[in-house]
């Protein structure tokens, strides 16, 4: 499970995530009071994941591939998106 909070003002250092099964951190980054950057990290080049956001009483992510609504959790949206975009 992923620990820590999501930054909440645009001065926030950006929360670092490991998965055992990606190569990469990926950096969760503030864009607005309910919406994140999710970025993986190559040395010092950011590529985007898509957007975390928070709508409805859940988490989301929205990519170019489209939505997907996870639930109540961002660790567990952020945890199944990253595995499952491969």
């Amino acid at each position: 499970m992923l620990l820590g909070h999501l930054p909440t003002h645009p001065h926030a250092a950006p929360v670092e995530v490991h998965l055992p099964r990606s190569r990469f951190p990926v950096a969760i980054s503030f864009e607005s009071s309910d919406t994140w950057s999710i970025a993986e990290r190559f040395g010092e080049q950011l590529v985007s994941h898509g957007r975390l956001a928070y709508r409805a009483g859940a988490f989301v992510v929205r990519t170019a591939a489209g939505t997907t609504r996870y639930g109540h959790s961002w660790q567990a949206a952020v945890t199944a998106h990253l595995l499952r975009r491969g």
